[in-house]
């Protein structure tokens, strides 16, 4: 159960290979000599029936013979010449290469080969058009000899598309996939999400980050540049949580470009990332990378805090916390002090614990707790200085509706009305009129207001799209962006009519991104699962 919980937190995104190399000793001229083999590449990638050639070097001996061969139970052959080709009809691996010295039988080199499946990618990924538009998309296939695909759109009322891929839109808006199967294989498919809309916002791309991030932060800081930190990037093994970054960047929406700042003191993602009223920026907690030996132990989660300096450009440690937290929330209060609350700890256990952080005595204390567990809840900072909790994951693993109030005067939670459905991985957003708009979360399409006067939560217009893991943000008009949740799509919530429309798509579909009102306007919105480096600007 552990291990599979392990898998649910954490971005899936491939086995990493690498090779290794053997060595030996030799007598030579009546002198050891040191012998080693280093196979390039190390790693491969290519598709059933295809071939990819790897050398070998042997290094402490003039003899450059080696023989060639496969790791028993790997897929594929293998020539003297360190030529592959993978098997036709079949996909799998990390196969395992070897290339040993003739001289030196002890001494060996290695390589992996991946041999994908076949697929299908259609381009572009993502289009927005009006009503009645039309756009021409190509599908690439790969691992198949018939490169053929047959075109479809997925929704009955979405369109039609003909046998060269030249898309005709609905007259009705709303989001819509188009899909390419191949000939040779129907189970081979790829698809491209169209939106229709007759919005006039859209997203632009602006600079890429300078590494791929999810679970990231982004802070928008005195200065008016976001401060990028952490985030998830690739796994090292299936069993084993995503590794994270240290690293963080600033991005400057005058030059459109992100450039690199002083690292965290520890690397981090699933944190927190809050501004103070100094200017400076509180980031607590979060998942650190695992050790070696990651199958058996808990997650490395940090009770650790640290604090960004923008005037110098680099992170200092700050006082930690009493608890370990990860996909916990941090809201700044009215006072300047920082409420720290729920997440879970290293066994995957959710808490109700709170503590607050005081920016003057770079200390935490503790307050009260919650009425229930949480992990992936929200915390908004009300009109009137206090808190509202909503949401989250206890540590049973199911979400809950239950929503409760944060009184900073006395340091107490207390019960509020419940939400109309539980949610976790949802957003709460604070909009003009001091409500708060709840929206998706656990891929539910529904949406509800919070009222603070009446302490309880009434439906709203649906999304047009079910969401988890999006983002929402108050654009300078008072209507809402929601955008991403594992797909491009993006949609507008009016809060004068309580109704969502579809808006500008973005390039790519994104999940565990960041999305940052910028002072010009316009929003970022950066990284997310895959991981992805690029960004877009929305207006």
């Amino acid at each position: 159960m552990l291990r599979a919980l392990r898998l649910a937190l954490v971005i899936a995104l491939g086995i990493a290979a690498s090779g290794c190399g053997g060595s030996s000793s030799q007598s030579n001229s009546g002198e050891e000599k040191f012998t080693t083999v280093a196979v390039t590449p190390t790693t491969a990638s290519i598709f059933p029936g295809m071939t990819a050639k790897f050398q070998a070097k042997v290094v402490g001996q003039s003899n450059q013979s080696v023989t060639w061969s496969l790791q028993k139970g790997s897929l594929g052959t293998i020539d003297s010449t360190g030529l592959y080709t993978a098997p036709g009809n079949a996909s799998g691996g990390p196969f395992v290469i070897f290339a040993t010295s003739q001289a030196v039988p002890n001494a060996m080199g290695s390589a992996a080969v991946t041999v994908l499946p076949p697929q299908v990618a259609v381009a572009p990924e993502s289009s927005t058009l009006a009503p009645g538009g039309t756009e021409t998309f190509t599908a690439t296939v790969k691992g198949l000899a018939n490169t053929h695909v047959r075109w479809s759109v997925q929704e009955v009322s979405g369109g039609s598309v003909s046998s060269a891929g030249f898309y005709n839109a609905p007259q009705s808006t709303g989001f819509y996939h188009l899909v390419a199967t191949s000939v040779a294989d129907a189970s081979v498919t790829a698809s491209a999400t169209i939106t229709v809309t007759t919005s006039t916002g859209r997203f632009t791309p602006t600079g890429s980050m300078l590494s791929g991030r999810g679970l990231h932060t982004g802070t928008l800081l005195v200065d008016g540049k976001v401060l990028i930190a952490g985030g998830a990037t690739r796994k090292r093994d299936r069993f084993c949580p995503a590794d994270g970054l240290a690293s963080a960047e600033l991005y400057d929406s005058a030059a459109g470009v992100f450039s690199q700042t002083g690292s965290m003191t520890s690397v981090r993602y699933s944190h927190t990332a809050t501004a103070l009223l100094n200017g400076r920026v509180l980031v607590t907690g979060g998942i650190s990378s695992p050790g070696n030996d990651c199958e058996d132990s808990g997650l490395p989660v940090l009770n650790s805090a640290e604090l960004y300096d923008p005037s110098q450009g680099s992170f200092t440690a700050t006082g930690s916390m009493f608890q370990t937290r990860a996909g916990h929330t941090a809201t700044l209060l009215a006072g300047g002090k920082v409420l720290v609350a729920g997440g879970t700890d290293e066994n995957l256990t959710a808490t109700k614990t709170a503590e607050i952080y005081d920016p003057r005595t770079e200390a935490f204390s503790s307050t009260g707790d919650m009425s229930v567990r949480r992990s992936s809840h929200t915390a908004t900072l009300l009109a009137n200085g206090k808190v509202l909790i909503t949401g989250g994951v206890g540590s049973s693993g199911t979400a809950t509706a239950k929503a409760e109030i944060y009184d900073p005067g006395t340091g107490t939670f207390s019960p509020t009305g419940s939400m109309t459905a539980a949610r976790a991985g949802h957003t709460a957003t604070l909009l003009a009129t001091g409500w708060v708009l709840i929206t998706g979360g656990l891929d539910l399409a529904t949406a509800e207001l919070y009222d603070p006067t009446t302490g309880s939560f009434a439906p709203t217009g649906n999304m047009v799209q079910a969401r988890n893991a999006h983002t929402a943000t108050v654009l300078s008009d008072g209507s809402v962006l929601i955008a991403g949740g594992g797909d491009s799509t993006a949609e507008i919530y009016n809060p004068s009519t309580g109704s969502f429309t579809p808006t500008g798509g973005m390039e790519v579909g994104r999940a565990g991104h960041t999305a940052t009102l910028l002072p010009n306007g316009k929003v970022l919105v950066a990284g997310g699962g895959g991981p992805l480096a690029t960004a877009e600007l929305y207006k």
